[in-house]
């Protein structure tokens, strides 16, 4: 049962990667400003946030006894993440210490992605 979930899991969020992917690289706005914003707020978080859960969900499929201790994990990291990624404002300062939010999203799936890993991991080990 949970090795279905993990697969239905996965299926859904390379749909949602595939839309980030479709929405930043290939779809054209244009000149336009407002779409380009618009499309980037709703791209960048598609591509690189469920684009994280992909991968750990490809990983759980294969290791399903992992499922319970990561859920622990999952059920306040990725609500704080989505936070994250719909509040975090655009650089207004233009200096080099305000990253992008393309960057805030990367960094926040690439963390996502290594504690996942390491939850996974010490529950495979330890059982």
């Amino acid at each position: 049962m949970k090795r279905n979930k993990s697969l239905l899991f996965l299926a859904l969020s390379l749909i949602g990667f595939g839309g980030g992917y479709f929405i930043l690289k290939i779809y054209n706005c244009g000149y336009s400003i407002f779409c380009y914003d618009l499309f980037s707020k709703v791209g960048d978080p598609l591509f690189y946030g469920i684009g994280a859960l992909a991968i750990i969900f490809f990983v759980l499929l294969f290791i399903p006894k992992a499922i319970p201790q990561w859920k622990k994990f999952a059920k306040w990291f990725i609500p704080i993440a989505t936070l994250i990624f719909i509040f975090y404002p655009n650089p207004g300062s233009g200096d080099l210490f305000s990253p992008f939010p393309e960057q805030i999203f990367q960094w926040v799936s690439i963390l996502y992605v290594f504690v996942s890993l390491m939850i996974i991991g010490y529950s495979t080990r330890k059982s």
